[in-house]
């Protein structure tokens, strides 16, 4: 079943403009058919009423209730020095399953804060239409960007992905915690000192085989293994 995002409300309506009514335009959804509609954070089966020359109504069916899969996972992916790059991250980590995404500024990645926060809107909006594509029950949450020297473990497994001095692999680590989280570095690696912290606080050094990923991908893909393995 094809999901949209509803853009406002008129009455007891939902309503479905701009680039989402050409979605449906294009999706060729006509009047009378049930579609999925995500509303103030809900999701809903609606029924469409009625197409207008910009806009379409829709009449709410029930309300779709949606439980978030186990375990809970969130990524801190360091800010590739090419910012574009994130765009795949977004997307990637959204499919992967993770539950909140956090931009973190490190030495060897990108460092201008105020340049990755212009960028937020953005990613949400990427997150939105991977939320759609991939069916997630809620989209993924982009948060406001954090300098690595202030993170800190706040969850059952704080994970550090380093192919250069990780030694535990992904069965050795705990697979049976209700949340994880994946710290991912740039092109290049963390240096030894942003290692050195990372595990002095207490995130584990984890290693992927067989080969080194490319940083806008490694991070989906310690995500995809933990929501697989740990059982969802």
């Amino acid at each position: 079943m094809e999901r949209l995002i509803c853009t406002g409300k008129k009455g007891d309506f939902f309503t479905i403009s701009g680039s989402e009514f050409k979605h449906l335009k294009a999706l060729r959804i006509n009047k009378g058919e049930e579609i999925e509609v995500f509303c103030e954070d809900r999701l809903f089966l609606v029924r469409l009423y009625e197409i207008k020359k910009d806009h379409a109504l829709c009449t709410i069916v029930r309300e779709i209730k949606v439980s978030l899969p186990k375990p809970e996972v969130f990524l801190y992916q360091c800010v590739p020095t090419e910012l574009g790059l994130m765009d795949e991250v977004v997307d990637r980590s959204s499919q992967a399953g993770a539950l909140k995404l956090t931009p973190v500024l490190c030495r060897r990645g990108f460092q201008v804060k105020g340049k990755v926060e212009e960028k937020i809107e953005r990613w949400k909006r990427i997150s939105l239409a991977s939320f759609k594509q991939c069916k997630r029950p809620k989209p993924m949450e982009i948060s406001p960007p954090i300098r690595l020297e202030d993170l800190k473990p706040t969850v059952e497994v704080p994970l550090l992905l380093e192919n250069f001095t990780g030694n535990l692999t992904i069965r050795e680590i705990n697979l049976k915690a209700s949340s994880y989280s994946v710290v991912v570095g740039p092109e290049g690696g963390f240096t030894k000192e942003e290692v050195e912290l990372l595990k002095s606080r207490g995130f584990l050094p984890l290693l992927l085989k067989p080969y080194i990923f490319r940083s806008e991908m490694a991070g989906a893909i310690a995500v995809a293994l933990i929501m697989n393995l740990a059982g969802i």
